[in-house]
């Protein structure tokens, strides 16, 4: 895939997921969807695994694999959908999973001792003032925030620790395989939560279909970002969740037919200036580029070995 078209495909299969899962919410209960969803992403993605023959980790790998599939897909997303039932409104949850920059930064200094440089404070400020400005008119329209405002904070803590776990361990294991294992082990924790709350499922024809777009969004757009975290790191990656918010009230406003509003046009401008700054705080310094490119090169090989 495209390296150039990477970010942009992440952020708009990522953006889409929100807009879809409400609607897919009309018609289903969370903990169902959440479950049926696991289910059928983990087919879809087993299934793209075993036609591409993508190797399989092993031993001391897989076991990493699992962990941070487990973090990044079950903790982010049952997490997510507990908050939701719980009287978290989706406004309020955008927000607060759209800070995954900020986490990923302050959990990289304290873990790795990782210093962000000027620029990355810059990115960090304008993916701040972004999602906020993004996401204002459905906080005022929506300040509910309710005791489901914990396992929202721990899906964000999931998506960030499972985004650096991937980046420090997990560099050789491809994005398909990653999200494939991520999934399959976080359908267990999903029907335990399932099946120990009342479901229903209503107007199946359309339920069905939302949910499989719904899916089909989702699943390529994590494995999108899987592949975004191997290729520019954790920090790098997060990033883009300063355009998610945004053009998630895009896409929203497309399906309702409404027009674009000023905050979500500042919300934009803002994500994209502050990806524009996270490129430039990634840029090699003299002296220093052999230095890392040897130490990159090092992990990865390292990681492929393992896998093979």
């Amino acid at each position: 895939m495209c390296q150039r078209l990477l970010p942009a495909l992440t952020v708009l299969l990522y953006a889409l997921g929100y807009p879809l899962g409400a609607l897919t919410l009309g018609h289903v209960t969370p903990f169902l969807l959440i479950l049926l969803r696991f289910l059928i992403s983990a087919v879809l993605m087993w299934t793209v695994v075993a036609v591409r023959r993508t190797p399989l980790p092993r031993g001391r790998v897989l076991a990493w694999t699992v962990a941070g599939g487990l973090l990044v897909q079950g903790v982010q997303f049952l997490g997510l959908y507990w908050g939701m039932a719980h009287g978290v409104g989706p406004g309020v949850a955008a927000l607060v999973i759209a800070m995954n920059p900020v986490t990923t930064a302050v959990l990289a200094r304290l873990v790795l001792g990782r210093r962000e440089n000027s620029w990355g404070l810059v990115a960090l400020a304008l993916g701040a003032v972004g999602v906020v400005a993004a996401c204002l008119p459905r906080l005022l329209a929506d300040p509910s925030v309710g005791p489901g405002l914990v396992t929202v904070l721990i899906a964000l803590g999931g998506l960030s620790g499972g985004s650096l776990l991937q980046e420090r361990k997990l560099r050789a294991v491809d994005p398909f395989v990653f999200t494939a294992i991520g999934v399959t082990v976080s359908v267990l924790p999903a029907a335990a939560l399932a099946l120990s709350t009342p479901q229903h499922l209503t107007d199946p024809v359309p339920a069905v279909a939302l949910l499989l777009l719904l899916v089909l969004a989702s699943a390529v757009g994590m494995v999108c970002y899987a592949a975004c975290v191997r290729s520019r790191g954790a920090r790098g990656a997060s990033i883009l969740f300063a355009l998610i918010p945004a053009v998630s009230v895009v896409a929203a406003r497309g399906l309702q037919g409404a027009p674009l509003d000023l905050t979500t046009a500042v919300g934009l401008a803002c994500g994209a200036l502050a990806c524009v700054a996270q490129g430039r705080s990634t840029r090699p310094t003299p002296g220093t580029a052999d230095r890392s490119g040897r130490g990159g090169t090092g992990r990865a090989a390292t990681g492929a070995e393992r896998v093979r």
